[in-house]
């Protein structure tokens, strides 16, 4: 039986406070501004926030090499707070300032996290102690996403977002009693994240994390406002925070079974999941199908999640981690930005069509990398970047 340590339980619950504030608030963007008759500032906002997450990957690869992934996570965690007040203001220029800045803060923060976890874990565990964090992350994210649903039907707005920005603070204050996990060989993470972005191998690996965070960016995008449209705004809570239970009940379980079985037959799983929930969501102006497909991309996350942080161990070394990190954070966010800027054009079932459709490019993109094995992969890739 595989014990958890204290480093990643502080680490698990720092972030389960931080997203039980953001995670409410994000799947609550779109559909406060569309009744405010602004949905495309919404969209905007949430592109910028990961516009600039995108590209302050290689300076998160930097600053956490050069000063430790605790005190990244803590500047980057009390920025959250400061988007959700700017919310409060509606003032668009607020908003899109705040968003930029979070952008940046999100680098350092999930560069850290991710970092942190992998070097506070044995090499056996890596699926095993992603699958806790993100079952216990979820926890705080679902229970945030369900309470903010019921506040605003009561509520409207503005008191719940006000009460929900003080919760990443709470979860920086809990980053303050992490150990300082130093880094034994700084390397140049500048130069080694550089070429990463042009390797094929990597930039293969890097489609499977594009590909699982489109999806999450529907979820952000035009799953919310769908959700309003066939069953109404206080359902939006209800069925989004089933993106988050789902991995509670089985994140866990699928990270032991990576551990067991191996990374590749769980991406393989997953990809399944992803099509069929794709499928029911084309369909989705029925609301039995609706709420299947929910369920599915929620389940898919499930089995995915533990895996993001789990395979950056298996094939990063001591000296490209954070590099590494930070190359499969920028195509996740790319996934991301895709998928707002398709929500936001798009706003057909024809989105579900094209999603389709380039997941399974995606799949086809990966299966060379697939059938090779992980320690192989670890190693052309350390002799290929140095």
């Amino acid at each position: 039986m595989t014990i958890i340590n204290k480093e990643v339980k502080l680490l698990t619950i720092s972030f389960s406070l931080i997203f039980a504030g953001f995670s409410a608030i994000q799947q609550f963007v779109t559909p406060f501004f569309s009744l405010t008759g602004q949905v495309s500032s919404g969209f905007q906002s949430l592109v910028l926030i990961y516009l600039f997450f995108l590209l302050s990957g290689p300076f998160s690869a930097i600053t956490v090499s050069k000063f430790g992934a605790k005190k990244n996570m803590l500047v980057g965690s009390t920025i959250y707070s400061l988007y959700i007040f700017s919310l409060l203001s509606q003032n668009i220029l607020s908003i899109y300032f705040a968003s930029s800045l979070l952008g940046i803060a999100a680098s350092l923060l999930w560069t850290g996290q991710n970092s942190y976890l992998i070097r506070a874990t044995d090499e056996k565990s890596y699926g095993t102690n992603s699958g806790f964090f993100y079952s216990f992350f979820s926890f705080g994210s679902a229970l945030g996403v369900l309470f903010l649903g019921f506040l605003i039907a009561k509520l409207n707005f503005k008191l719940p977002f006000a009460i929900y920005a003080f919760f990443p603070l709470i979860g920086s204050l809990v980053l303050t009693q992490l150990k300082n996990l130093k880094i034994k060989q700084p390397a140049n993470q500048f130069k080694l994240a550089a070429k990463f972005i042009t390797n094929k191998l990597a930039l293969r690996l890097s489609i499977f994390y594009l590909s699982f965070s489109f999806i999450s960016g529907l979820f952000f995008g035009i799953i919310p406002i769908e959700i309003t449209k066939v069953l109404g705004v206080k359902y939006v809570g209800i069925l989004s925070s089933v993106v988050f239970i789902m991995p509670i009940l089985f994140s866990l379980y699928f990270g032991k079974l990576s551990d067991i079985k191996g990374r590749k037959a769980t991406i393989v799983l997953s990809y399944i999941i992803l099509t069929a929930g794709l499928i029911s969501m084309y369909f989705s102006h029925n609301p039995l199908l609706l709420v299947g497909g929910v369920f599915l991309l929620a389940t898919n996350r499930a089995v995915i999640a533990p895996i993001t942080s789990a395979l950056i161990g298996d094939i990063s070394t001591e000296k490209n981690l954070e590099a590494q990190t930070a190359l499969l954070w920028m195509a996740q966010n790319i996934g991301v930005i895709s998928a707002l800027i398709l929500s936001s054009i798009v706003q057909t079932k024809l989105i579900y069509l094209i999603s389709i459709s380039a997941v399974l490019i995606s799949l086809v993109i990966l299966f060379p990398v697939l059938k090779s094995d992980l320690k192989e992969i670890r190693l052309k890739l350390s002799q290929e970047i140095k």
